[in-house]
């Protein structure tokens, strides 16, 4: 089993030579905490509501950093006669995750009694693991991974009897695993208080790097 082990790195390292380097791959999972509750507000009024008039009623209630990502028709059909076609606006924001039920409150009283002009509001919301979370995790890990490679590139050169050199290249990448954080509420429910949580602990990411180093015989 060692001769056999001992063949292939010696067969990895001419072929490594053959491109003129040796190519590494490490990994890195790592839990990362639900630090962000992201909210979708559906408001719908008459069509002659502007988007601003929309924000201006959220932002009256304290909501705050809105963003307008949608716009458009909808109408309700009712016997006898549909109700009259309505402007509908999709509205996102973020809050910490501490303040999920704040803003839920807050969307809530809206539902149950929309100030005008607004005529409806339904909302959603997911906790996840916020963007400057992520961005610090891989800087933290991107160079663990580095270390990594150089390490096991190490072994690999030596084994097969080659002089390891200076990194010619390095390619990134990450994967979440977003089935493990689906936490989450809806206009309907945050009336009973239910929510559903299939993980309290976090998102799971898993960070990837190709590395490649020179060779010299």
């Amino acid at each position: 089993m060692r001769t056999f082990s001992l063949i292939l790195l010696f067969c990895a390292a001419a072929c490594a030579q053959a491109i003129d380097g040796l190519n590494v791959s490490v990994n890195r999972t790592v839990t990362l905490p639900s630090d962000e509750a992201a909210f979708t507000v559906l408001v719908s009024g008459a069509l002659d509501i502007t988007a601003d008039q929309a924000l201006q009623v959220l932002q009256t209630a304290g909501l705050q950093n809105l963003s307008v990502t949608g716009t458009g028709l909808g109408q309700t059909y009712s016997y006898p006669e549909p109700a009259a076609v309505q402007v509908v606006y999709q509205i996102s924001f973020t809050v910490p995750a501490a303040a999920l039920k704040d803003a839920a409150k807050k969307l809530e009283a809206l539902r149950l009694a929309p100030p005008q002009p607004l005529s409806g509001l339904q909302y959603n919301a997911t906790v996840n693991t916020s963007a400057a979370t992520i961005e610090s995790s891989r800087q933290t890990v991107l160079p663990q991974l580095l270390a990594e490679a150089q390490k096991k590139a190490q072994f690999l050169a030596t084994s097969a009897g080659v002089k390891l050199g200076a990194i010619k290249g390095v390619s990134e990448s990450s994967y979440a695993a977003y089935g493990y954080v689906t936490s989450w509420l809806t206009s309907p429910q945050i009336v009973s208080g239910s929510f559903a949580n299939s993980n309290s602990g976090g998102t799971q990411y898993t960070y990837y790097a190709n590395v490649t180093f020179s060779l010299a015989p």
